[in-house]
């Protein structure tokens, strides 16, 4: 079988077709034969059967008088048949009356209970013979099976001879039929067989007709420009990719010759985090070779205080895609210890995915110094704040009591004029204290404070309704808020956020009831928040002067307060790195914005900043 499936698509098709017919000649030769063996074996059956009921009617005279001579000579007749070997008639009591043999070496078979029985060489028939309903005797009549062999001979040779025939003219036909089948495939054969051996996907296979054949020859050179398309574009990546590689070398090249130009500490990293570039500023600041702070080796050189989160920082960043931001201490060659802002931000490809990591190291350690001293300054300039209101506010309250004294004891002797002088003086004594408080909460607003567990925002805008639940119920405004993420600012100065923005919006209605609104949505690296309501609105014009400390739009006393409260709002948004804006147009109501950082560590880099401030 394996030499046959390894031969030529020619040969084979001879070879199929040749035994195909083979078989189906010889198929239906022998078909033929032994249907008319089983015809004839029936012919002669009743042929013989016929015969001995002939023979016993003509003897039945011969066994009624027992005469042997008629017998015989009724027996006699069979010599015109050549195949008939012998006959026998025998009387009632079995014995033999006659007989009748063409070969002398022939005995008779006895008396048989079967009427017809074929054997290798001969088929005997049996009789009864009758004599009014009275069985009187017997015939048996044997027959030579040779006609039936001579017959299945002369059959067999003449298929056999049939079948030489047509194999030989099958083996002539297909010979030059197979062209038409075998030229096609022997073609596309070649054609593939060049394509392989040259790699020329130009070769094309040429289409002979338009049979499945023709379809295949298509369909392969259909795949063959296919294949051929998809080389040429290829072999133009192939070109592209090397051009782009020459020129991302030229551009590696040209970073690293900037970075060790460069005075700052500059390095790279893998997308896992591994350093694999350390410029000679690093070097020369550590006294350490690459070898020994490449990948994770940089470790060595960090404050110990600073190196836990350090590492918490940079794997959260190479987890997350975020920009790295720092400020820790690094040691010098000399063993004194130098505070860096560190920065890093991922370069990504094109399917947004992390290629490598570029960072900087500035050092700022005489910064840190002058915040240290500035944040002593600060602390000192605090603590006179403290004092100062104490002081203040005791005057004040006298002010305030003393006046309530009078007003209560002498009304009826104070005239017109004293009595509104009087209302002048207790109108200042509360408008004073309000102001003094509202400059401590501005000043204690200035202290940013970093929670290391985040807080949910939903629950601190729920504390501050509560704390403006009167408002709310007496102005018949209405409150509601989306889903709020959680951020890592102190509760007290988001709560201060929300309440002085919800306050405003219930100061500066509309004829309408208040409608405020509260959502939140990532934008960058932080937190957008925003407070919306249909209240009068803001002109444009005036969206940066309402931020300022004192600054109010409206000197009317249908809207009171000290126009602190927005700038007490911007002083703990920014001292947290974010911004606060306003969108509005008179009559349309207003939405406040503000951004918070959504990771800890750059909320935690701006805090520090913020504290000289």
């Amino acid at each position: 079988m394996r030499n046959f499936r390894d031969r030529p698509i020619k040969q084979k098709l001879a070879i199929i077709i040749t035994v195909t017919t083979t078989a189906a000649l010889l198929m239906a030769g022998l078909g033929i034969v032994l249907a008319d063996s089983l015809l004839f074996r029936g012919y002669l059956r009743r042929d013989l059967t016929a015969l001995a009921r002939i023979i016993a009617d003509n003897s039945t005279a011969a066994l009624a008088f027992n005469d042997p001579k008629s017998a015989a000579e009724t027996l006699a007749a069979l010599r015109a048949r050549p195949h008939v070997v012998g006959a026998c008639i025998y009387r009632a009591d079995a014995s033999i009356l006659a007989r009748y043999s063409r070969k002398d070496s022939f005995e008779c078979p006895g008396v048989q209970e079967q009427k017809i029985q074929f054997t290798r060489d001969s088929l005997t028939v049996a009789q009864t013979v009758l004599l009014s309903g009275r069985r009187i005797g017997d015939l048996v009549l044997v027959y030579d099976l040779g006609e039936l062999y001579d017959r299945i001979l002369l059959y067999g040779s003449t298929v056999l001879g049939v079948l030489l025939a047509s194999s030989a003219l099958a083996l002539v036909l297909s010979s030059r039929l197979r062209a038409v089948i075998a030229t096609p495939i022997s073609q596309l054969a070649q054609a593939t067989t060049s394509v392989s051996e040259t790699g020329d996907y130009s070769v094309r296979a040429e289409r002979i007709s338009d049979d499945e054949l023709g379809v295949l020859v298509d369909r392969f050179n259909g795949m063959l420009e296919g294949i051929q398309s998809r080389d040429n574009d290829l072999k133009k990546a192939l070109l592209d990719r090397e051009a782009a590689l020459r020129d991302v070398e030229r551009e590696r090249e040209r970073f690293h010759f900037m970075a060790e130009s460069m005075p700052q500490k500059i390095f790279t990293a893998k997308p896992n985090g591994d350093i694999d570039y350390f410029n000679r500023q690093w070097t020369l600041f550590t006294g350490l070779t690459f070898e020994q702070i490449k990948n994770w080796g940089w470790t060595q050189f960090i404050h110990p205080d600073d190196l836990e989160e350090n590492l918490r920082a940079w794997r959260d960043s190479i987890a997350s895609g975020e920009p790295f931001i720092l400020e820790h201490r690094f040691r010098r060659a000399d063993g004194a210890y130098r505070w860096h802002l560190s920065r890093a931000q991922a370069m990504r490809d094109a399917n947004g995915n992390i290629s490598m990591w570029i960072g900087s190291n500035t050092d700022i350690h005489e910064q840190k110094e002058k915040e240290e001293e500035l944040q002593r300054a600060n602390d000192d300039l605090q603590q006179f704040a403290y004092s100062a209101s104490h002081d203040l506010q005791e005057p004040i309250r006298n002010v305030a009591v003393y006046s309530e004294l009078v007003a209560k004891r002498y009304h009826s002797v104070l005239d017109a004029d004293g009595q509104q002088f009087l209302g002048f003086l207790q109108e200042g004594g509360r408008r004073l204290a309000t102001l003094i408080n509202d400059l401590l909460t501005y000043t204690r607003a200035g202290m940013a404070q970093v929670n290391e567990a985040p807080v949910a925002a939903s629950q601190v805008l729920q504390h501050a309704l509560s704390s403006l639940a009167e408002a709310i119920r007496e102005g018949d405004a209405r409150v509601t808020w989306d889903e709020l993420p959680e951020v890592y600012m102190a509760e007290s100065h988001l709560q201060q956020v929300f309440q002085n923005l919800i306050a405003n919006a219930l100061k500066y209605r509309s004829e309408a009831a208040p409608q405020i609104h509260v959502s939140a949505d990532v934008q960058g690296t932080g937190w957008r928040f925003s407070v919306r309501d249909n209240g009068i609105g803001i002109d444009p014009k005036y969206k940066e002067k309402i931020f300022g400390v004192f600054k109010r739009l409206h000197q009317d006393q249908k809207y009171t307060g000290t126009g602190i409260g927005l700038a007490i709002c911007q002083r703990v948004v920014e001292r947290y790195g974010g911004r606060i804006w306003v969108e509005s147009e008179p009559g349309e109501g207003a939405t406040f914005f503000f951004t918070i950082p959504r990771h800890p560590q750059r909320v935690r880099s701006r805090a520090a900043e913020s504290s000289i401030g």
